[in-house]
C-alpha cells in the first residue's frame, strides 16, 4: 500500500495523493464515498473512505476489507469495478476505484417499473460474464443483488462490493451466513455447510427475475425471516405468463432447492433463451489472463512484497512464512497460480496508471495533430503547384488510352454485341 502524508486539515482541502475529491456519493456506517478526479488524467473515480479508528474497535472488520481489497486485485474484467488504489495514513484508509456514473441497477428498475426481454437478458449476460469470471479464480461474491450491481455512464454491468467474498478452496464448503435473505438460496438460509458458486448461481436468478417483472421471487411482508424461508424452501415458484417460455425453463432449472441439481454457469450459457442474443464483446470473451505455464510452474524465490501483502488477507494458508514456503515449492498450487495473477494485473494497472505513460500518449495525440497539419499544408502547397502555367519546355508527357466501346446492332433475329476499340494520344 502507498502511504500518503496527510491530516484532517489536508482532507478539507479535498486533495487525496493525485486525486481531487468532489462530492459524497454515499454515506455508509464505516465511511464516505466521494466523487473524485486524477489531477493529471482528469479521469472519475470513486474513493472509498475508511476511519481506521473502527479497526481498532472491530478486528474483524480489518480483516473484512483488507480481504475485499485482496479479492478485487485479483480481478481485471470489463463487468467488474475495478480498484486502482489503496492509499492511507494515520487515520484513514482510501479505496480509489472505478466510478460508475449512473448508479445502482435497483434504482434503474425501479424508475422503469420492469425490463423488456431484451434488456434485461443483456445485462444478465454482462452479469454471467462477470460472475463466471469470479468462479474460475474460485472467488465466490456471496452478496450479489441489485444493489451491488451498479451502471457506468453507458449503461455497462460492473459488479461491486466483494466485502462477503470468500475463496471456495479445494471444493470445500462455506459456513458463513451472509447476504442478503431475499437473494440467499435455500442451503445458506439454513445454515448449512453450502457450495459458495452455487449460491450465486441462485442469486443470479432471483435478479433476473426482479429485472423481467419489477418484484422479487420470494418476498415477505414485515421482512419475517421464518415465513420468508417457508416460502423459498417449500412453497413452488409462480412465474408470469408474460415471461418468453425459454425463460421460463431457465429459472425454473436455477431455483431448484438441492444445489447438487441447480444448473451451472455453463448450462446457463448454453440455454437457448441466454443464447437468443448475440452476445457483447465484453461477455464472449473471458478476459482470464493467459499467464504462461512456466511462471505457474516456475518457484518463487524472491517474492514482491506488495503482492504478498495481498495474498496474506485470503487465508490460504495460516502464516506469510508459510506462504512464502508455498511459492517457493517445485510443485505448481493455487497459491502460486494466484501470485502471478496479482503480478500480472499489477503490471496491468502500473502502466495505466503510470504517468510516463499517460504523458506519452498526450505527446503522441499532438505529435499527430502537427502531422495533420503539415499534410494539410503540403496538399495546399501541390494544388498551387498544379495551378501554375504548364510549363511544356520541361517535358511532354505522352499517355496512350485505349478506349473500348461497345455497339449495339439490332436486327430482326435480335441483338447482336460487337466491341469496338480505338486508340488516341494525349499529350
Amino acid at each position: 500500500m502507498n502511504t500518503v502524508s496527510t491530516d484532517d486539515r489536508y482532507l478539507h482541502k479535498k486533495f487525496i495523493g493525485p486525486y481531487i475529491l468532489k462530492k459524497t456519493l454515499g454515506i455508509g456506517a464505516i465511511g464516505k464515498v466521494k466523487l473524485a478526479y486524477h489531477s493529471k488524467t482528469n479521469k472519475k473515480v470513486s474513493v472509498k473512505i475508511i476511519r481506521k479508528i473502527l479497526f481498532s474497535k472491530k478486528p474483524d472488520l480489518k480483516i473484512k476489507i483488507h480481504r475485499e481489497i485482496s479479492v478485487m486485485k485479483l480481478m481485471f474484467h470489463p463487468h467488474i469495478i475495478k480498484i486502482f488504489d489503496v492509499l492511507e495514513d494515520s487515520t484513514y484508509l482510501f479505496l480509489v476505484i472505478e466510478y460508475a456514473s449512473h448508479g445502482e441497477l435497483f434504482n434503474y428498475l425501479v424508475k422503469k417499473g420492469q425490463l423488456h426481454n431484451r434488456e434485461a437478458l443483456c445485462f444478465f449476460q454482462q452479469i454471467v460474464s462477470g460472475i463466471e469470471y469470479c468462479h474460475r479464480y474460485r472467488i465466490c461474491h456471496r452478496d450479489l443483488k441489485l444493489e451491488n450491481i451498479l451502471l457506468d455512464k453507458i449503461q455497462t454491468i460492473k459488479i461491486a462490493d466483494f466485502g462477503m467474498a470468500s475463496l471456495n478452496v479445494s471444493n470445500e464448503l462455506l459456513k458463513t451466513f451472509c447476504g442478503s435473505p431475499h437473494y440467499a438460496s435455500p442451503e445458506v438460509f439454513s445454515n448449512e455447510p453450502y457450495d459458495g458458486m452455487k449460491a450465486d448461481i441462485w442469486s443470479c436468478g432471483v435478479i433476473l427475475y426482479a429485472l423481467l417483472t419489477g418484484k422479487l421471487p420470494f418476498d415477505e411482508e414485515n421482512d419475517n425471516m421464518k415465513r420468508l424461508f417457508n416460502k423459498i424452501r417449500f412453497e413452488s415458484l409462480s412465474i408470469p405468463d408474460t415471461i418468453f417460455p425459454e425463460c421460463k425453463d431457465l429459472l425454473l432449472s436455477i431455483f431448484i432447492i438441492d444445489p447438487s441439481k441447480r444448473i451451472t454457469l455453463f448450462k446457463i450459457k448454453t440455454s437457448l433463451w441466454y443464447k437468443s442474443l448475440p452476445l457483447r464483446r465484453t461477455c464472449r470473451n473471458n478476459f482470464l489472463e493467459n499467464i504462461h505455464v512456466t511462471t505457474i510452474q516456475n518457484p518463487v524465490f524472491i517474492p514482491d512484497p506488495d503482492i504478498i501483502k495481498f495474498l496474506v488477507p485470503l487465508r490460504l494458508v495460516s502464516d506469510q512464512s508459510v506462504l512464502i514456503k508455498v511459492l517457493c515449492a517445485k510443485e505448481p498450487n493455487l497459491v502460486r497460480i494466484l501470485y502471478r495473477q496479482l503480478e500480472w494485473r499489477k503490471m496491468k494497472m502500473d502502466s495505466l496508471q503510470n504517468d510516463i505513460i499517460y504523458k506519452a500518449i498526450k505527446r503522441r495525440k499532438k505529435l499527430l495533430k502537427k502531422k495533420v497539419y503539415i499534410k494539410k499544408k503540403e496538399i495546399h502547397s501541390k494544388i498551387e503547384i498544379w495551378k501554375q502555367p504548364y510549363k511544356f519546355k520541361n517535358y511532354v508527357v505522352v499517355k496512350l488510352l485505349i478506349k473500348i466501346t461497345i455497339s449495339f446492332f439490332f436486327s430482326l433475329d435480335g441483338i447482336t454485341l460487337c466491341p469496338l476499340t480505338s486508340c488516341c494520344f494525349i499529350t
